[in-house]
């Protein structure tokens, strides 16, 4: 599995508090992103190369459906709560 989310993709900006912050729905969408890659791998057969290593690691498929799974739950849940927080005060509108 060679998935890479860069900045390019996610913008992270530096806040005048020097705090590094990123967009809610970026990071919805790279969780997301996250799941289908996971997801992709388990319908693939579960096998990658780890970076640096030659020979090919495999997980099982159910378990990384389970992660694709918890990772799109989490997105979702995200997004209901910047929902719910934008309906209620205009300043956090994603």
């Amino acid at each position: 599995m060679s998935w890479r989310h860069t900045d390019a993709e996610t913008p992270v900006r530096r806040g005048a508090d020097g705090q590094l912050y990123i967009a809610a729905q970026d990071v919805t969408a790279m969780l997301r992103d996250m799941a289908r890659a996971f997801d992709l791998q388990a319908r693939s057969g579960g096998a990658w190369t780890v970076e640096g290593g030659s020979d090919p690691v495999r997980v099982d498929g159910d378990t990384l459906r389970t992660v694709a799974d918890i990772l799109s739950a989490q997105a979702d849940e995200m997004d209901d709560q910047l929902l719910a927080i934008s309906g209620r005060n205009d300043q956090f509108r994603c």
